[in-house]
């Protein structure tokens, strides 16, 4: 699975031609050579090309154009009716029955395979992966045929879910089939657990081969109840990034949760208790070398870090957890209580934390290690060495997730004490994510603001008596003999703004007012016509929303910014970047402040109400309203501060800015 879906070219799936054929049976996976189910693989094995892909001959010419068709039918739909729709896809797999490994497993075949599967009803998807039954580790292990069981375990956990709220729902079809003399057809349930009773012999070793990795993950994350979204799968964890490309390219679509929906979903305790058996697998029957040897696998590493993630909190997902941890370190759970020299489980965790695969496991294990582990690590690993981690180019980003996870206000102190005296060196060495994780930490814990702001100010030379180029400097990530030496030129361009100066600014405003001062009088300090430009800038203008939006800056100095903006509020509503400003000033405004946006705003109804933006502005400030029934208009708003003043010890300071404005590019 974690090979390009570019693969998918005719030159490569000639390729296929020259690779030995399968074994068409499931028993004869299992030869001499091969671990039989109880038997582990040694490590040297996980590496070997043991799985044989499935081949099952080649797809007919005729079948080919016949597939071909189908695919236009599938990407210009002119179905009138949803039963019209479904006839034709019974229509379909009338026509293909007895080639469906066939096709799954051919390079073009199978990607149309998956566009047809996507808008089957639950019964013909059943029937489907009853003509899959028995071929799933060949399968999972196929180029293309892996990509098609991907597909299938998606949809089939949608099915499990709606048959869990309505188990009759597919009563009539079973009947109907049984009647036919076809036999009876296994619920979706039992086929997606026949599905992981095939591959938990040989777990161990498909985590680790290339195109079914991605497809245990899956079928993990469906046995765990977790709820399947592709459109945020940032870290490639369910679908490479090469393969996600190769289906928007190519006219397909990403299974995509409901932003309504939770992220967990109902499943069958027989999902559960199938989830943790292959855990036991892996966790419990492998040895700590097959499990390091893991750690350290591009493709198999990310399903060690989903298993620490999904585990529940009862007793048997605590002792998975703690099995997997103390094997993967080197026995550090067993010794948490009494500690012992380990000279070995030390070199092993320099080179974990610097290796490139091995470091995101150890960023999942700080995330989900218990306190006394977390502390342990911390003290044995960690500490003393912060600032030799935060340097290097890899290890940084786990310290980043160490800081971000810390444990206690007391333990968080001492750490920002080890690397205050360290922050000019990140930044000359680019490593702005330490310092911005120290600052969110300290939100979260509420502790040692002071320190870090200090440390800030120091790294940034900012003069003892005067800090009002603060904001210029962070938001450039330049100290401040950088921002004197500049030219003017230098410092209007608004090019010059950095990212991840942008968002520590963000964080620090966040802070409580006796530490965010630095931040806020350095803002307010500047000219008007310095910070205006600001509100045009895809990085400016979140740094400036973040001062109008924190619940910590107080009401007199968000009225002088929307003073400042006096003027500029119908050209700010018409861009892309501005018109956030206005909806966060409007949301921070009193009534007196909103008459003058909203009479600014009326002197260019026209101008705005033909601007696809500024449109969107004048419906959430109600200019129409504002217009014809003024006093309406004045009660409404009125109304609203009310209720945001009763509700503001429940809801606390922040509020949500109305729009029905769609996210613009």
């Amino acid at each position: 699975m974690d090979a390009e879906r570019k693969g998918r070219t005719k030159k490569r799936g000639k390729k296929q031609k020259k690779a030995p054929v399968a074994i068409e049976t499931p028993d004869h996976l299992m030869g001499e050579d091969q671990p039989h189910q109880g038997q582990n693989l040694a490590v040297g094995q996980y590496d070997d090309p043991h799985f044989q892909a499935g081949h099952y001959g080649e797809v007919e010419e005729h079948m080919l154009g016949y597939f071909k068709g189908i695919e236009a039918t599938l990407d210009h739909p002119q179905f009138e009716t949803a039963e019209d729709q479904r006839l034709f896809i019974d229509n379909v797999f009338t026509e293909v029955e007895g080639n469906e490994l066939r096709l799954a497993t051919n390079y073009s075949c199978s990607l149309i395979l998956e566009k047809l599967l996507k808008i089957s009803d639950a019964f013909q998807l059943r029937v489907f992966i009853d003509k899959l039954r028995g071929r799933t580790v060949e399968l999972f292990a196929h180029r293309f045929a892996s990509h098609v069981c991907q597909t299938v375990i998606t949809l089939a956990a949608n099915g499990v879910e709606e048959q869990l709220y309505d188990p009759t729902a597919c009563d009539n079809k079973d009947e109907e089939n049984t009647t036919k003399g076809q036999g009876e057809l296994l619920s979706m349930e039992e086929l997606i657990l026949g599905m992981s009773e095939d591959i938990k012999p040989v777990v161990g070793g498909l985590i680790s081969q290339p195109f079914a990795s991605h497809v245990v993950r899956v079928l993990l994350f469906v046995l765990a109840g977790k709820r399947i979204d592709e459109t945020n799968d940032i870290k490639g964890r369910l679908r490479s990034k090469k393969s996600a490309k190769y289906k928007t390219e190519n006219n397909d679509t990403l299974a995509k949760a409901s932003s309504k929906a939770s992220p967990s979903r109902q499943v069958p305790s027989s999902f559960t208790a199938m989830f943790r058996a292959l855990t036991k697998e892996l966790a419990i029957h492998s040895s700590e070398t097959q499990l390091r040897a893991l750690s350290v696998h591009r493709v198999a590493s990310p399903v060690l870090q989903l298993l620490l993630e999904m585990q529940q909190e009862d007793t048997q997902g605590q002792e998975a957890k703690r099995v997997l941890l103390d094997n993967i370190l080197w026995g550090v759970v067993s010794d948490v209580t009494t500690p012992t020299e380990n000279k070995d489980r030390d070199s092993w965790f320099e080179t974990l934390i610097r290796d490139q695969v091995g470091s995101h496991l150890l960023e999942v294990i700080f995330k989900v290690a218990p306190t006394p582990v977390y502390d342990r690590i911390y003290t044995q690993y960690l500490k003393k060495k912060l600032e030799k981690f935060s340097l290097h180019p890899i290890a940084n980003f786990v310290i980043q997730n160490f800081l971000t996870h810390a444990r206690s206000p007391k333990q968080f102190t001492k750490m920002v004490n080890e690397l205050s005296g360290s922050f000019e060196k990140l930044l000359k060495n680019g490593k702005f994510g330490v310092i911005r994780s120290l600052v969110e930490a300290s939100l979260t814990l509420g502790t040692a603001e002071k320190e870090i702001l200090n440390g800030l100010a120091s790294a940034f030379h900012m003069p003892a008596e005067n800090s009002q180029e603060f904001v210029n400097c962070v938001m450039r990530m330049w100290t401040f003999e950088d921002w004197e030496g500049a030219t003017e030129e230098e410092k209007k361009n608004l090019s010059s703004f950095h990212m991840q100066g942008s968002l520590l600014l963000q964080s620090i405003v966040k802070m409580p007012s006796q530490y965010n001062a630095i931040a806020t009088a350095s803002f307010l300090s500047q000219p008007p016509n310095v910070t205006y430009p600001w509100c045009f800038s895809p990085v400016g203008s979140r740094a400036y929303e973040s001062i109008l939006t924190s619940p910590t800056v107080n009401e007199k100095m968000k009225k002088k910014i929307m003073r400042n903006l006096q003027g500029n509020y119908a050209e700010l509503a018409k861009d892309k970047f501005g018109s956030h400003i206005v909806e966060h000033c409007w949301a921070a405004a009193d009534i007196d402040s909103k008459e003058r946006i909203a009479s600014e705003l009326l002197k260019r109804e026209y101008d705005l109400s033909e601007h696809y933006i500024g449109k969107c502005i004048l419906w959430t400030c109600r200019i129409d309203q504002y217009k014809r029934r003024h006093d309406e208009w004045v009660e409404r708003e009125k109304g609203m501060e009310r209720k945001k003043d009763l509700f503001k010890d429940i809801l606390g300071e922040e509020t949500k800015v109305p729009s029905k404005r769609k996210k613009q590019a």
